[in-house]
């Protein structure tokens, strides 16, 4: 059942804006009631597809020390996913971010985490979209949490896509494109690294190498939704 007590409803001047433009589903699109405080219904919630493993080890997915999904990416989740990334839907990581707290919390031995590092997006694909939807699910997820949140990497070399090539040309494609700007940020801090979908892990395996190398102690990933189970 879903409840969502916990969050503040929308205030005034956005449940005006509801009237005209009335709050959706991220996954189906039903409208929504003006006091709903995250974008989904009842039915589709209880059918999303939860991964429900908790932090588990990732051996193809060098120093990531646990890898933590929330569901698993097919039919509705991945569409939705898709449309925050590709069709401007960045309001979505709001309901995406709650949803992972809420799977994050049936898992007693949840790692204790001093700082949230989103995945990087180069600037020239940044500009292009409007927004790095992984540091918006990043952003409010540390509000949930109550964890900091920074923007401790960068990506320095635009890549081409990944989602058609295989691991080695993914690992490749990355190669020394993502650093640590300022190794003091992450010395000695437990991380969890927050990106959307992981499918063989040459992102977060990349961005784990950049974050160990600038003295990170330990780092763990939590995605929205794992591809290939």
């Amino acid at each position: 059942m879903l409840k969502t007590d916990c969050l503040k409803g929308p205030g005034f001047h956005e449940r005006l804006l509801r009237l005209v433009y009335p709050e959706k589903c991220i996954f189906c699109e039903a409208i929504l009631p003006e006091t709903a405080k995250i974008s989904t219904c009842g039915s589709c919630y209880a059918c999303l597809p939860r991964y429900g493993r908790g932090f588990e080890r990732a051996p193809r997915i060098p120093w990531i020390n646990g890898l933590f999904a929330s569901f698993i990416y097919e039919d509705s989740v991945e569409q939705a996913i898709q449309a925050m990334k590709f069709f401007g839907r960045p309001r979505a990581a709001w309901t995406f971010a709650f949803l992972m707290w809420e799977e994050l919390n049936k898992h007693p031995l949840m790692p204790d985490f001093d700082l949230i590092v989103p995945v990087p997006m180069h600037r020239r694909k940044r500009m292009s979209r409007g927004y790095n939807q992984s540091e918006r699910v990043g952003q409010a997820l540390g509000r949930f949490l109550n964890i900091p949140v920074v923007d401790a990497l960068a990506k320095t070399r635009h890549t081409k896509p990944q989602s058609l090539s295989s691991r080695e040309e993914r690992l490749k494609n990355l190669e020394n494109s993502i650093r640590v700007p300022d190794p003091s940020v992450v010395g000695g801090l437990n991380i969890l690294l927050v990106d959307d979908v992981v499918t063989t892990g040459a992102t977060l395996s990349t961005c784990a190498q950049a974050l160990h190398e600038a003295g990170a102690s330990w780092i763990f990933a939590a995605v929205i939704a794992i591809a290939g189970k």
